[in-house]
């Protein structure tokens, strides 16, 4: 039975797409078994230090150790992320990632936050905010480390109002002031990872934050910027234009005002999103230009190809913009017209031809110069090591004829359709092919090559 419209629109928003032979299943089926999390376990804790060498040596051989694990949880996260039983959950969690965005060189850290970000991805987002409120990655990260009753630093409880739930314009600068207070005590332990207060760092006096006085905590904080109808309208707001791209005011105050009432359950916002004909209309199909993460694991998840070398991910995240577990700042990643210039363009179209025949990419991703981000030894992964099952692909989409195979294999490829001229280019490139497995070995490569397969 051949996949509507509707449901593959759904597929490329909602997940990376649909891999080869995979069930198809409505929106509401999809949602409904979404329930469970498996958390990512690769990096451990450390064991007790046992002094070998000098001091110096150590904090190398320490800084050397956490760039290799950054790298093994960042394989470990895209491999899940191209998983068809958990994606619904990934890319929501990768949402969330840009929307706490969030840089730790501690691995076991960012793979706790990680974690926490998918446990609450579907869940409410009261506790998933209070969970990152509170979580050692980001605590470290916006420096609440440092806000203590005698010396407030007020860039935590800002970016929380700004860029995690009001938004700008919704407070004031007296609100961040008090906020900050409320906040002061906040850490966590660095031998465990845990949350902890510190009652003598805690600043336990009155406090003025939204016209309301007392003796605030941080819990507090939280609480009262949840009692705000705007966080819902901010954060509903922030969800539709990532999967929708774009909707109006109006959907989006219904869509905020139903999200305020279930208590801010965000699977149930999804279903309303995704259940409304509004998010299926034409000029909202086709027209997301996908970040590098999704341009990758769609072409993974697209042909059921594997990466053989764990470097061969993070070389092509670094090449493009884009790695995961290293957002630019606290703002997030840039969207839309931003991921594309002519170099990157030229590259993302390259890319198809790389992975279907192993062979090595001239482009060399810039060396930012930090010795500490594991990302920038991952320039020299350019020999690309990927595995394609072709036999499997051309059992499922070789047809009668090349221009049915032509079609079932855009169909499969493309959220819009290839022109007419790049169509006529791929007959004449496929119609050289030697037999149904070349055939559908450059039909891939030729409709991923498309402008229109940068396109979701």
């Amino acid at each position: 039975m051949p996949i509507s419209a509707r449901q593959k629109h759904f597929y490329s928003r909602a997940a990376f797409g649909l891999s080869p032979g995979s069930k198809v299943q409505s929106p509401a089926e999809v949602m409904k078994h979404q329930s469970g999390h498996k958390p990512i376990n690769v990096v451990q804790a450390d064991e007790p230090d046992e002094r070998t060498g000098s001091d110096t040596e150590m904090i190398r051989q320490k800084a050397k150790k956490n760039r290799s694990e950054l790298i093994t949880l960042n394989a470990a996260w895209f491999n899940r992320l191209t998983d068809p039983d958990s994606v619904i959950r990934e890319k929501m969690t990768f949402f969330w990632h840009d929307h706490f965005a969030c840089r730790s060189r501690n691995p076991l850290l960012a793979q706790q936050q990680i974690n926490t970000l998918r446990t609450h991805a579907l869940g409410k987002f009261s506790d998933l905010l209070m969970a990152v409120s509170k979580d050692p990655a980001m605590l470290q990260f916006l420096n609440n480390q440092q806000n203590k009753k005698d010396s407030p630093n007020e860039n935590f409880a800002r970016e929380v109002m700004e860029l995690f739930t009001l938004g700008r314009g919704n407070y004031s600068e007296d609100d961040i002031k008090n906020a900050a207070r409320a906040f002061t005590g906040w850490a966590f332990n660095p031998l465990n990872g845990q949350f902890l207060v510190r009652p003598r760092q805690h600043d336990a006096g009155s406090k003025t934050f939204r016209g309301k006085s007392g003796n605030f905590t941080g819990d507090d904080i939280i609480s009262m910027i949840l009692e705000d109808r705007q966080t819902a309208i901010f954060i509903t707001g922030k969800i539709v234009r990532f999967f929708a791209g774009e909707a109006d005011s109006e959907t989006i105050q219904s869509l905020g005002t139903a999200f305020y009432k279930s208590g801010y359950d965000i699977q149930k916002l999804l279903n309303e999103m995704y259940s409304g004909d509004w998010f299926y209309e034409k000029k909202l199909t086709g027209n997301r230009i996908k970040s590098p993460v999704e341009l990758i694991a769609g072409i993974q998840t697209h042909t059921g190809g594997t990466f053989n070398n764990p470097l061969n991910v993070t070389y092509l995240q670094k090449a493009l913009g884009q790695v995961l577990l290293q957002p630019p700042n606290v703002s997030g990643w840039p969207n839309g017209k931003e991921w594309i210039d002519s170099s990157s363009l030229t590259f993302r179209m390259s890319m198809p031809t790389l992975l279907f025949n192993n062979i090595e990419s001239e482009f060399s991703a810039k060396d930012d110069g930090d010795v500490n981000n594991d990302a920038n030894k991952a320039n020299k992964a350019g020999k690309i090591s990927y595995s394609v099952n072709v036999n499997t692909l051309t059992e499922k989409f070789i047809k009668s004829t090349t221009a049915e195979t032509l079609d079932a294999v855009e169909d499969h490829l493309l959220s819009c359709p290839a022109s007419a001229e790049n169509k006529k280019l791929i007959a004449a490139l496929a119609g050289n092919a030697k037999d149904d497995a070349e055939l559908i070995k450059r039909a891939f490569i030729g409709f991923m090559s498309l402008p229109e397969y940068q396109l979701s």
